[in-house]
């Protein structure tokens, strides 16, 4: 009997790619729009989080009710949309990102995501970089989904076995870079690898105890992390 398919769950932001600072600059106009107010200049930790998390936090820290988050979302993806190209401009795949996609799918990997941005910011943002399949959006988990994160594994691998795919949580991984990515495949049961691609240095990111912790998707450093996602499941 053939074994299940490992399923990647890829971030976005940080792990696949780059998008100079677009989320910035959307809060920023959305919340002079929605509340009339300036984006706070507290230092706030943004990292794996969701956006109706950020959005919550963003308001909290402007003195705005936290209740408005709902519109200021919808003003963010809005704002996403009308300056797509404009955005598109300054968004790339990082250093070995579609190689390392072309390999994991030629080993039959189903390759889904699991991010904090709104679904069709998501799209936006994997469309502005270059890519798009085989990375699957029927298997995924969004901001729009959940305010927090580790929902949004569960949610993607249930819409994977609704896609008629066998989950098995042994061959399951999260990709991201960051802590909240380690604890939200933890929380999940699935296993984890980290990319030292977004602003946690690979010496913190490797402290943490994640299943494979890289400096990037470069190869040869790759090389590992695929021979570690399409391993064979361990039998009894």
């Amino acid at each position: 009997m053939s074994q299940p398919p490992p399923i990647v769950l890829w971030d976005v932001d940080g792990t696949l790619l780059r998008a100079a600072k677009a989320g910035t600059r959307s809060f920023v106009a959305a919340l002079r729009t929605v509340a009339d107010a300036d984006f706070p200049t507290a230092k706030l930790d943004f990292g794996g989080r969701t956006d109706p998390k950020i959005a919550e936090m963003i308001l909290g820290a402007a003195g705005c009710d936290t209740a408005l988050g709902p519109r200021l979302l919808a003003e963010v993806e809005a704002e996403y949309v009308r300056r797509e190209a404009e955005f598109a401009a300054d968004t790339w795949a990082l250093a070995g990102v579609v190689e390392m996609i072309a390999e994991l799918d030629g080993h039959g990997v189903v390759q889904g995501l699991v991010t904090g941005n709104l679904e069709p910011v998501a799209r936006i943002k994997v469309r502005g970089a270059g890519l798009g399949e085989p990375l699957r959006f029927d298997v995924g988990g969004f901001g729009t989904d959940h305010i927090e994160r580790a929902e949004l594994v569960a949610i993607a691998l249930r819409r994977a076995q609704a896609a008629g795919i066998t989950v098995d949580r042994e061959r399951v991984w999260v990709i991201g870079d960051t802590h909240r990515d380690l604890a939200c495949a933890r929380d999940n049961g699935v296993r984890c690898a980290l990319v030292a691609t977004g602003t946690t240095p690979y010496e913190s990111l490797a402290e943490l105890g994640a299943d494979v912790t890289v400096r990037s998707l470069d190869a040869p450093e790759a090389a590992e992390l695929i021979d570690a996602i399409v391993a064979p499941a361990a039998v009894g």
